[in-house]
């Protein structure tokens, strides 16, 4: 089985004045909020026994426990109102535990260090763990002709698994295609091919468009990670400290290797929205709803 960080610590600015009312894990998409939509994702993912839920302070955390605990006898509820919009859904492991932890805030790397010692300090991770950022809602297209929200986390660890076996690589991130313009707002990503699988060379944290290529793999912001390496090497690139991000401290520094370390997962999606920002949040209530069933 394996463990799941969802790294929501965040102050939610780019969305202001909206998160001034209500955290960022509130905000609705659909009526829905969009906390909901990656619960989905888990709920989907039968490898997944625990997840934890990195937040920003105590405010936070207390309203988020509250809610996890209360939303168990409305999860039926839940997936109605997912099929009302028009979409597929399946909760095909509704049991996976639910833990809220807080962070610091110190950034994508800073958070994700926090978290893992809380959760090193409570329990084991086992041998890998998933980590997802908070910005994303996907659709999906399935074999019976339905669209899903729902992330497959089962074929990206199953994929991690393989790369890991092949090549030895100590880590797995998914990226997504999108258009040139568009990359400079996040990690893009160079790949090699060996032995069948993708691994990264390069990868750039919001290059200038110079630098960047006709269809650019950014950063999807799903990550499974190899505990064995990470753990004993968390002073060497996840400092406890602020401002760390993921990406420049550990994604960019693993790729320089000559030896392959990080596996690349291409996201095959119908569409993939991106709600870091206030108009990207309004935009994907507008793209929700347009694509109703």
């Amino acid at each position: 089985m394996v463990k799941a960080i969802l790294l929501a610590a965040g102050a939610g600015t780019r969305c202001y004045p909206f998160t001034y009312l209500t955290p960022k894990l509130f905000q609705q998409v659909g009526g829905i909020p969009l906390i909901e939509y990656m619960l989905s994702w888990f709920h989907g993912t039968p490898e997944i026994d625990e997840l934890y839920i990195a937040v920003r302070d105590n405010t936070i955390a207390a309203t988020l426990e509250s809610y996890v605990d209360k939303r168990k006898q409305y999860v039926d509820r839940i997936l109605r109102l997912f099929h009302k919009l028009g979409y597929k859904v399946e909760y095909t492991n509704p049991d996976f535990a639910i833990r809220v932890i807080q962070a610091n805030g110190w950034g994508t790397g800073g958070d994700l260090r926090c978290a893992l010692d809380q959760i090193v300090d409570t329990g084991s991770l086992g041998d890998d763990f998933l980590v997802c950022y908070t910005d994303y809602i996907i659709n999906r297209a399935m074999p019976d002709g339905t669209i899903s929200l729902q992330m497959n986390l089962s074929d990206i660890i199953e994929y991690h698994y393989r790369c890991k076996k092949a090549l030895g690589t100590v880590m797995t991130m998914a990226f997504v295609v999108v258009e040139r313009e568009a990359a400079t707002r996040f990690g893009v990503g160079k790949f090699e091919e060996l032995n069948g699988v993708k691994v990264v060379r390069e990868f750039m944290e919001k290059p200038d468009i110079k630098e960047i290529t006709e269809e650019p793999a950014i950063n999807a912001g799903i990550c499974v990670f190899n505990s064995q390496f990470i753990l004993p090497n968390l002073d060497k690139f996840l400092p406890g400290k602020p401002d760390t991000g993921l990406e420049r401290n550990l994604i960019e520094r693993l790729a320089r290797e000559e030896k392959p370390m990080v596996a690349a997962y291409l996201l095959n999606l119908d569409a993939w929205f991106d709600v870091g920002t206030l108009e990207q949040l309004v935009q994907a209530n507008i793209l929700i709803a347009s694509e109703k069933g």
